[in-house]
């Protein structure tokens, strides 16, 4: 082949290149889907901010006077490590899920965010009127509240409690009477597997091995 028809083959080559990566870059940006990046990374993936992490590390314990709370270290009991039904051991339990009101006998819980402070509102209505509205941190929003009910000494009490990321490592653990008032309210410094009830309260067993015991 002449090397003037070689040079028109390679100018002809390189038009229709260009014209099929014109057309490719038209068609992913008619078609592209834009996944929203978030400061807890992409669509809720990854990990808290340091200002989310710190708030839930930061939460003061909430308890009555008479309350008392004992934590053991590595319990040779094995227990059952279901990180998302902690609440399996009691015959009446709810997992609510955020915005989504849910029944428990006479009771109504949801969670929902904060309008003011980007914070969580943890709301609890009994026979229609609200009895608790409980501000916790944020850290708590992105798995689930999950609800019970028990009665210790003669007295009902309701559980309420949310797990934090995995990263974050924090679960928020609250005891509180019928009418709303509080008893009990704590984040703790790990993620609770299993509860159970006592004679004189409840206790507490951690993803490690360790256990909490609340006496009430």
């Amino acid at each position: 082949m002449k090397p003037a028809n070689q040079l028109r083959s390679l100018i002809r080559m390189i038009a229709a290149a260009l014209l099929a990566s014109t057309s490719l870059c038209a068609c992913l940006s008619t078609h592209a889907t834009f996944v929203p990046v978030t400061d807890r990374g992409i669509a809720g993936a990854g990990q808290d901010s340091d200002a989310v992490r710190d708030e839930a590390w930061a939460y003061p314990e909430f308890k009555e006077k008479h309350v008392q709370t004992e934590i053991s270290k590595q319990s040779a009991i094995q227990q059952r490590t279901d990180r998302n039904n902690y609440f399996a051991d009691f015959e009446d339990h709810v997992h609510v899920r955020r915005n989504t009101p849910t029944r428990l006998g006479s009771f109504e819980f949801n969670f929902v965010r904060s309008g003011t402070d980007n914070g969580l509102l943890v709301q609890v209505h009994h026979d229609g009127m609200r009895i608790m509205l409980e501000r916790i941190p944020s850290a708590f929003y992105m798995g689930e509240l999950q609800a019970t009910q028990v009665q210790i000494g003669g007295r009902d009490y309701l559980l309420l409690a949310a797990n934090s990321r995995t990263s974050t490592q924090r679960m928020w653990f609250g005891i509180f009477r019928p009418d709303g008032s509080k008893l009990y309210a704590a984040s703790l410094e790990q993620s609770v597997v299993r509860v159970h009830q006592n004679v004189d309260g409840i206790s507490l067993f951690f993803l490690s091995g360790d256990s909490m015991r609340i006496k009430i």
